[in-house]
C-alpha cells in the first residue's frame, strides 16, 4: 500500500512537471508568423518526450514559426509518433520546391532520419544532385540517396555520384561524401585514393568530415551495394 501511495505521488509530480512544460511553451503561440526560434527554446521543443497535437500543428503551420527553425525541429527532433510522420511526410512533398534552400535541406534530412521512404523524394534528390543546387542540400540529397536506394536503382544513382566527383563546379566535401558512398556502394578501391585526393587539398577541413564520415553513425549503417559491371567489382 505504501509503494502506490507513493507511486501516485510521483504521478501527480510528473503531471506538474507536465504542466511546468506547457507553460514554457508560452513563446510559441500568439506570434505574426515568421519568429525564428532561439536556441534555449529550440532545446525546450527537443527535450520534450512528446509533442501534443497541439504543438505539434503549431509547428507545421506556415504562419507561426520561421521556416528554419520549423526545419531545425523536424531534423533533429527524435520522438514522433508513427501519424505525425504520416503528416510529415506529406508536408514534406507539399515544400519541396520551396525557394528556402536551406529549410528543403531539412527536410530531407528529415525524411532520411526517420525513414521515410518516397520515390518522389527520391527522384528530387536525383535532381538536385544533378543541377548543381545549393551546397546544403545536395550534401542532404546525396545522403538521403545513399540510404534509400534499391541495387535496381545502383545503374542510375553511380553515374549521378561519379557526376560530383568529376565537375569542380561541385563543392569539394559534398565530392569527397559522393565518393565515400560510391565506396560504399561499388567497392571499388578507387574511390578511396578519390577521397584521399581531396582531403590532401584542405586537410584541416576535410579530415574533420572523413573522420566523421567513419563513425558509427554515419558508417555502420549504412547498406552496401556491388555495382553490376565488371569495370567495378
Amino acid at each position: 500500500m505504501k509503494k502506490q501511495k507513493e507511486h501516485v505521488t510521483q504521478g501527480n509530480r510528473k503531471t506538474k512537471k507536465q504542466k511546468d512544460n506547457s507553460q514554457n511553451l508560452d513563446f510559441l503561440y500568439g506570434n505574426q508568423g515568421g519568429y525564428i526560434l532561439l536556441t534555449e527554446e529550440l532545446d525546450i521543443i527537443l527535450n520534450l518526450p512528446k509533442l501534443t497535437t497541439e504543438v505539434f500543428n503549431v509547428i507545421l503551420d506556415d504562419r507561426t514559426l520561421d521556416k528554419l527553425s520549423t526545419g531545425d525541429i523536424l531534423e533533429k527532433y527524435e520522438h514522433f509518433t508513427e501519424r505525425q510522420l504520416g503528416i510529415i511526410n506529406k508536408y514534406i512533398h507539399g515544400h519541396l520546391y520551396d525557394k528556402n534552400t536551406l529549410f528543403v535541406s531539412d527536410l530531407i534530412d528529415c525524411a532520411n532520419w526517420n525513414n521515410i521512404e518516397s520515390v518522389t523524394i527520391f527522384n528530387f534528390c536525383l535532381d538536385t544532385i544533378k543541377k548543381r543546387r545549393t551546397l546544403p542540400m545536395v550534401w542532404s540529397a546525396i545522403m538521403y540517396v545513399f540510404e534509400h536506394m534499391r541495387i535496381s536503382q545502383s545503374i542510375y544513382v553511380v553515374p549521378v555520384l561519379e557526376r560530383v566527383i568529376n565537375n569542380k563546379t561541385y563543392y569539394q566535401n559534398c565530392q569527397i561524401i559522393a565518393a565515400f558512398c560510391l565506396f560504399r556502394i561499388t567497392m571499388n578501391p578507387k574511390y578511396l585514393q578519390i577521397i584521399k585526393e581531396l582531403v590532401s587539398i584542405d586537410k584541416d577541413l576535410h579530415n574533420v568530415l572523413t573522420n566523421k564520415m567513419l563513425l558509427m553513425d554515419y558508417n555502420c549503417n549504412k547498406r552496401c551495394f556491388f555495382y553490376g559491371n565488371e569495370d567495378f567489382i
